[in-house]
């Protein structure tokens, strides 16, 4: 019985591992009223808006009847604005609000703390493994965007 490992045995434990670590970082206090698909929509139109909903649609990898509802809730909650398309009269276009912004700002620098405190608790060779890991992660991820259809 060969003791090597397979390309896929490393991947399913990347995969989990990833899975894991995205699921702890999603909590913070900032989003608590959020569901994590409000809160992946709201990042998105605050770093990619203004946003028509067919783009969004593409972006999130969500239904357009689903994300037109997850948009309707960002918009009554103040995170996000709907302006007609200037393009497309009949079309509108998603905005990040003030707020919105403030918000993921929030989120973002919650999450980027609990990460940076738990790294620090890590002994040193462990975090310069992972920071030295980085490259190739952001490689992956190019690669993994670059095949989405």
């Amino acid at each position: 019985m060969s003791t090597e490992t397979t390309p896929l045995e490393p991947a399913a434990v990347l995969r989990i591992l990833i899975g894991r670590l995205s699921r702890r970082l999603r909590r913070t206090e900032a989003g608590a009223q959020l569901t994590p698909t409000q809160l992946s929509v709201l990042a998105s139109v605050v770093r990619h808006g203004p946003l028509g909903l067919a783009e969004l649609s593409q972006l999130e990898g969500i239904n357009p009847t689903m994300l037109s509802r997850i948009a309707a809730k960002l918009n009554r909650a103040g995170l996000i604005a709907r302006r007609p398309d200037p393009h497309d009269g009949r079309a509108a276009l998603l905005f990040p609000t003030t707020t919105g912004r403030r918000l993921q700002r929030r989120i973002q620098a919650e999450r980027n703390d609990v990460l940076g405190q738990r790294l620090q608790e890590l002994a040193a060779s462990e975090r310069r493994r992972l920071i030295d890991a980085i490259p190739a992660l952001e490689a992956l991820a190019d690669a993994l965007r670059a095949a989405d259809p």
